[in-house]
Protein backbone atom coordinates (compact mmCIF):
# COMPACT_ATOMS: atom_id res chain seq x y z
CA UNK A 1 0.00 0.00 0.00
CA UNK A 2 1.54 3.73 -1.04
CA UNK A 3 2.06 6.40 1.69
CA UNK A 4 -1.06 8.06 0.68
CA UNK A 5 -3.49 4.79 0.41
CA UNK A 6 -2.43 4.26 3.96
CA UNK A 7 -3.09 7.49 5.37
CA UNK A 8 -6.55 7.43 3.16
CA UNK A 9 -7.46 4.51 5.43
CA UNK A 10 -6.09 5.55 8.86
CA UNK A 11 -8.63 8.58 8.27
CA UNK A 12 -11.28 6.50 7.06
CA UNK A 13 -10.57 4.19 10.03
CA UNK A 14 -11.07 6.99 12.31
CA UNK A 15 -13.88 8.54 10.57
CA UNK A 16 -15.49 4.89 11.58
CA UNK A 17 -14.89 5.12 15.20
CA UNK A 18 -15.55 8.67 15.38
CA UNK A 19 -19.15 8.43 15.96
CA UNK A 20 -20.51 7.78 19.84
CA UNK A 21 -23.22 4.87 18.19
CA UNK A 22 -20.55 3.49 16.51
CA UNK A 23 -18.24 3.43 19.54
CA UNK A 24 -21.61 1.58 21.17
CA UNK A 25 -21.88 -1.27 18.74
CA UNK A 26 -18.48 -2.23 18.95
CA UNK A 27 -18.58 -2.12 22.81
CA UNK A 28 -22.10 -4.33 22.23
CA UNK A 29 -20.65 -6.48 20.04
CA UNK A 30 -17.09 -7.01 22.53
CA UNK A 31 -15.28 -10.25 21.65
CA UNK A 32 -18.34 -12.20 20.50
CA UNK A 33 -20.03 -12.58 16.82
CA UNK A 34 -23.54 -10.96 16.88
CA UNK A 35 -26.62 -10.87 14.63
CA UNK A 36 -27.69 -7.09 13.43
CA UNK A 37 -31.20 -8.35 14.71
CA UNK A 38 -29.68 -8.28 18.40
CA UNK A 39 -27.70 -4.83 17.81
CA UNK A 40 -31.05 -2.92 16.66
CA UNK A 41 -32.88 -3.24 20.06
CA UNK A 42 -29.51 -2.75 21.82
CA UNK A 43 -28.51 0.63 20.62
CA UNK A 44 -32.12 1.96 20.02
CA UNK A 45 -31.49 3.12 16.32
CA UNK A 46 -33.47 2.97 13.29
CA UNK A 47 -32.49 -0.61 11.46
CA UNK A 48 -31.46 1.40 8.48
CA UNK A 49 -29.18 3.66 10.51
CA UNK A 50 -27.28 1.19 12.27
CA UNK A 51 -27.06 -0.98 8.70
CA UNK A 52 -25.06 1.99 7.40
CA UNK A 53 -22.94 2.28 10.82
CA UNK A 54 -22.34 -1.39 10.29
CA UNK A 55 -21.61 -0.85 6.64
CA UNK A 56 -19.08 2.02 7.39
CA UNK A 57 -17.35 0.07 9.96
CA UNK A 58 -17.42 -3.07 7.68
CA UNK A 59 -15.48 -1.12 4.76
CA UNK A 60 -13.16 0.68 7.19
CA UNK A 61 -11.92 -2.81 7.83
CA UNK A 62 -13.31 -2.30 11.91
CA UNK A 63 -15.83 -5.13 11.42
CA UNK A 64 -16.28 -8.41 10.00
CA UNK A 65 -19.55 -9.68 8.49
CA UNK A 66 -20.27 -12.86 7.63
CA UNK A 67 -23.76 -14.44 6.52
CA UNK A 68 -25.75 -17.29 8.30
CA UNK A 69 -29.01 -17.85 5.90
CA UNK A 70 -30.44 -14.80 6.29
CA UNK A 71 -28.76 -13.30 8.91
CA UNK A 72 -25.90 -11.19 8.73
CA UNK A 73 -23.16 -11.66 11.88
CA UNK A 74 -20.58 -9.05 13.13
CA UNK A 75 -17.63 -9.34 14.75
CA UNK A 76 -14.68 -7.18 15.37
CA UNK A 77 -12.13 -8.14 12.58
CA UNK A 78 -8.66 -7.70 14.61
CA UNK A 79 -7.70 -7.91 18.19
CA UNK A 80 -5.46 -4.87 17.51
CA UNK A 81 -8.83 -2.58 17.01
CA UNK A 82 -10.37 -4.34 19.94
CA UNK A 83 -7.17 -3.36 22.04
CA UNK A 84 -7.36 0.26 20.23
CA UNK A 85 -11.15 0.87 21.63
CA UNK A 86 -10.58 -0.86 25.16
CA UNK A 87 -7.50 1.44 25.18
CA UNK A 88 -9.50 4.36 24.13
CA UNK A 89 -12.02 3.80 27.07
CA UNK A 90 -9.17 3.42 29.66
CA UNK A 91 -7.88 6.62 28.60
CA UNK A 92 -11.71 8.26 28.57
CA UNK A 93 -11.95 6.74 32.35
CA UNK A 94 -8.88 8.51 33.14
CA UNK A 95 -9.18 11.73 31.69
CA UNK A 96 -12.88 12.56 32.30
CA UNK A 97 -13.06 12.62 35.94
Amino acid sequence: MADDEKIRWRVEFHKALGNPNRLEILDFIGEEEICQCEIFPKIGLAQSTISAYLTQMVRAGILQERKDGTRKLYRISSPHIRKIVDETQIMANEMVK
